[in-house]
């Protein structure tokens, strides 16, 4: 039997990368993806696995961080195209928006 855990697993994606110590790995990935260099990461909420499985999906976003210089991504994984990718980016974007702006006033 493989136990091994499968990072295109959202559930398993998201408590891997957004677990505290392990942002170098999230690094490697996004520079590796992006094409790009990275000076520091920082992601926005740990997640665990237990609390993962015991809320429904609902259009929780997988991890928030903040790269060079304040750039907030919000990256998501999804393996099966359910062809809503603008839908989705919108109301990812609306929802990050409306946090950023909660926290100013």
């Amino acid at each position: 039997m493989d136990n091994k855990l499968n990072l295109k697993n959202d559930v398993v994606f998201k408590a891997f990368f957004s677990k505290k110590g392990n942002e170098k790995y999230l690094k490697e990935f996004l520079e590796s993806l992006l094409k790009i260099h990275i000076k520091k990461i920082e992601v926005k909420s740990e997640v665990s696995l237990l609390k993962l499985f015991e809320e429904e999906k609902g259009g929780r976003l997988d991890i928030r961080a903040t790269l060079n210089d304040g750039i907030i991504v919000n990256i998501e994984m999804q393996v099966k195209n359910k062809y809503n990718i603008e839908e989705r980016t919108t109301w990812y974007g609306a929802k990050s928006f409306a946090e950023e702006l909660a926290k100013r006033t």
